[in-house]
């Protein structure tokens, strides 16, 4: 797999995400996304992932890596604002029991988890795992996402006790039933790997993790992710890698899709 995408591609993806961009905020003041129902939530966790399209891109394009991590911090952004008008009194948009839950899921905390380790901005994804917490509805995701989101929140926040508690549960139980097929129980099980390591201070097994994530990830890149930005960029690595770095372990784990231009300086 080559992570040379031709600059033709690049090109597209750096005019498509800005064209998302302003389209998404032009249509909001035209009152668009009112007139159909669409929460202002949405349109920020929407916008997100256009801002971390178009980080990707300019990375691929070559931009220097300040623009790149803007852009990514941007997105995390979007994200935590949907989470402060969920549970921000304070907040100016706050919604209090009109909130859109399904915009501060699990699993739209772990996107912006990863755009802010993306972005190296700690702070950022401490402060989103800060609001970050299970629904009040008391909907949740499958029980190895929702582990996994607090897990890493736990770590963001210091509280590595907490983490390790999640993780080992989620160990026993892929040990009891371990997935046949890259599903995503296995998904989680390569990431909670990753954090583990991270968790624990063993630098075997967080590189372990992050291999088994990046082997899996190929699987998405030449599949359904094939032809985008996200094929040349696993997410998930390159902020549990920035995460590892930070607390100092060493990244061994190499693949095209784990960039060392992404990551930072140890």
């Amino acid at each position: 797999m080559s992570n040379t995408p031709e600059q033709q591609q690049i090109d597209h993806w750096l005019n498509n995400a800005r064209y998302q961009i302003e389209r998404t905020w032009r249509l909001n003041r035209e009152g668009f996304h009112e007139k159909h129902g669409v929460s202002l939530q949405c349109v920020h966790t929407a916008v997100a992932g256009d801002h971390a399209s178009l980080a990707r891109a300019k990375f691929l394009n070559g931009d220097p890596i300040a623009e790149v991590r803007a852009e990514f911090a941007n997105a995390a952004r979007h994200i935590l604002k949907s989470f402060r008008m969920a549970y921000d009194e304070t907040d100016p948009n706050y919604q209090g029991s009109a909130a859109d839950l399904s915009c501060v899921a699990e699993t739209i905390a772990i996107r912006g988890f990863n755009h802010a380790l993306m972005a190296a901005d700690f702070s950022l994804a401490a402060e989103l795992a800060g609001w970050f917490r299970d629904r009040p509805d008391g909907v949740k995701k499958v029980v190895e996402v929702n582990r996994y989101a607090h897990a890493l929140k736990g770590v963001l926040l210091d509280d590595l006790r907490s983490a390790q508690e999640l993780l080992a549960a989620q160990f026993d139980a892929y040990a009891a039933k371990p997935s046949k097929r890259n599903d995503y129980r296995k998904n989680y099980f390569t990431l909670s790997t990753a954090l583990s390591g991270i968790a624990d201070t063993n630098e075997a097994r967080f590189n372990e993790g992050l291999m088994m994530q990046l082997n899996f990830y190929q699987g998405d890149a030449q599949g359904e992710l094939k032809d985008t930005d996200e094929e040349f960029i696993c997410d998930y690595a390159v902020a549990l890698a920035n995460l590892g770095l930070r607390r100092g372990l060493e990244v061994t784990a190499e693949h095209p899709t784990l960039p060392r231009g992404l990551l930072i300086q140890p």
